[in-house]
């Protein structure tokens, strides 16, 4: 619900919501239960017929701006990492042992 805070609250925190942050004259979209709280403690009326509020300005909407980054450099796969100063044979090694000839019966 979309609400115009026209007073302060006189509380600055109900249940963990911060209630210090409204400020008079601006409009807020709420839910429910917090805008009967405005509503019953005449800190906020109800605005009807107003368009909705957008998040993000309508210049900021453009294609390039939806387009994905390029991917880091250090998204680079390695077979050993790059602080193995061994020989490359060795830190390739990824033979797994056969467990299966270790058990005793």
């Amino acid at each position: 619900m979309r609400i115009l805070v026209i007073q302060r609250p006189t509380v600055d925190c109900i249940d963990g919501i911060r209630l210090d942050r409204f400020m008079p004259g601006h409009q807020y979209e709420v839910g429910a239960s917090l805008a009967a709280l405005f509503l019953a403690e005449r800190w906020a009326e109800p605005v009807t017929g107003a368009p909705p509020a957008l998040a993000i300005p309508l210049n900021e909407f453009d294609a390039d701006a939806n387009a994905a980054p390029p991917a880091p450099p250090n998204l680079v796969r390695e077979i050993y990492p790059p602080y193995y100063d061994g020989p490359a044979a060795l830190g390739t090694n990824h033979s797994r042992r056969d467990r299966s000839k270790t058990r005793s019966t």
